[in-house]
């Protein structure tokens, strides 16, 4: 009789674990937004290039995990990550509202946001606090973390920001003069302008009080890769000290003509 039990466990038992080990190698789930150059993909979601997706490849081929990756409405990425929807994030930066539902790995690489006017705007100029920007309209775009500084400054000085979808859309306001500056990094604006040299021709950068800021991959708190941070951070560290990280970043990555929208 106790042989016969245990022959009954193991036909109960192990369709269970050999589920659990399917489960166990079941791609991992990771979105992303349209943010040129560092990501970007087709109308179905599906991603098309750029260097989060060459950094989240390697990273996937080092953990030797299958990973599945998702072009999204940045703000969707980041509500799915929330309810453990989807297992993380291929590239964004730290503040105290994601690393409540988000293990954050060490940094890929460090970038700081520029001041982007129009030429013939008489607000030019470099700024080197956030007490600077007051009396501007300032062009952000929704959801983007642009620090907790400025975040702390937004509100403490009532600063006179606006959001938009896009980065497109916030250079097009800017084109328009319903804003007098707008933030972003280089690499992210001379790519979106690639579609529009003559509108770049009429802008200028300048520096602002932004101090350059890690960009990372985030892990949810409620998905399937939650426990992960460390093999994460191992491949990231490897990255990092053999050069792939460099080039990567070195090589432009494939330039899709995407019709703009406003």
């Amino acid at each position: 009789m106790p042989k016969l039990l245990l022959c009954l466990f193991f036909l109960i038992i192990s369709p269970l674990l050999e589920a659990e080990e399917r489960d166990s190698r079941a791609p991992l789930h990771f979105c992303n937004s349209h943010w040129p150059p560092y990501s970007y993909g087709d109308k179905r979601a599906q991603p098309i290039g750029g260097y989060a997706i060459d950094f989240m490849r390697e990273i996937s081929k080092r953990i030797d995990h299958p990973i599945r990756l998702s072009i999204l409405p940045w703000l969707r990425c980041l509500t799915m990550n929330k309810k453990g929807q989807l297992d993380g994030i291929m590239l964004l930066t730290a503040n105290e509202d994601r690393r409540r539902f988000l293990y954050l790995t060490e940094p890929l690489l460090h970038d700081a946001n520029l001041l982007w006017y129009l030429n013939d705007n008489q607000h030019v100029a470099d700024r080197t606090s956030f007490e600077e920007l007051q009396g501007l309209r300032i062009g952000i775009v929704e959801g983007f973390n642009y620090g907790e500084a400025f975040a702390e400054a937004t509100e403490q000085l009532k600063l006179a920001v606006q959001t938009a979808p896009t980065v497109y859309t916030n250079f097009v306001k800017l084109e328009r003069g319903w804003i007098d500056v707008f933030l972003v990094n280089r690499v992210v604006a001379d790519f979106t302008l690639l579609s529009r040299p003559e509108l770049k021709e009429r802008l200028v950068v300048r520096k602002g009080p932004f101090e350059p800021v890690g960009f990372r991959v985030g892990l949810s708190h409620a998905g399937k890769a939650a426990n992960m941070l460390d093999q994460f951070n191992s491949a990231i560290e490897a990255m990092t000290r053999e050069g792939v990280v460099t080039t990567i970043l070195q090589y432009p990555p494939l330039v899709l003509q995407v019709v703009p929208t406003n």
